[in-house]
């Protein structure tokens, strides 16, 4: 999200985003899902997937772990590292999503199991991505470090 989806989430108090990135999967794929955000006009709850923004113009769309008097904790579903968001920062609520053909509310019983699952587990699924990452990045160097040998 640019400058022009924030206007457009002031403007209007809803918007529609393709997200990029693989931040949020596997509740929304690259390229691949819609979210309905809707301006919020209310504090966030845990379980909420926010959109706030980071720097001037990145809108990121991330689920709130915990509320705290001036701040969220928030992170992605597929991400181990929380971040301490200001509550002025964040812009919107996600209302709804667009999967495999089908649009999903946030009240979905599947969805809440699903949110739940995810959110309160997070303490077993932190270490489990960080290991996940730190291997990826290891054998990334790895084979760098072949290919330069070989050349």
């Amino acid at each position: 999200m640019g400058r022009a989806q924030i206007e457009e989430l002031e403007k209007n108090g809803k918007y529609f985003s393709v997200p990029r990135g693989v931040s949020m999967w596997p509740m929304i794929r690259n390229k691949e899902g819609i979210v309905e955000i809707h301006k919020l006009d209310h504090t966030a709850r845990r379980y909420d997937v926010v959109m706030y923004t980071r720097g001037q113009e990145q809108g990121v769309i991330h689920r709130v772990l915990h509320v705290r008097d001036k701040d969220y904790i928030i992170v992605g579903d597929n991400c181990w590292q929380k971040e301490y968001v200001p509550k002025d920062r964040v812009m919107g609520i996600a209302v709804r999503f667009y999967r495999n053909g089908k649009w999903y509310e946030m009240d979905h019983l599947g969805y809440r199991i699903y949110t739940h699952i995810w959110t309160d587990f997070f303490f077993i699924r932190r270490p489990l991505i960080y290991l996940r990452e730190r291997s990826r990045s290891f054998f990334r160097r790895l084979r760098r470090k072949i290919k330069g040998n070989k050349e």
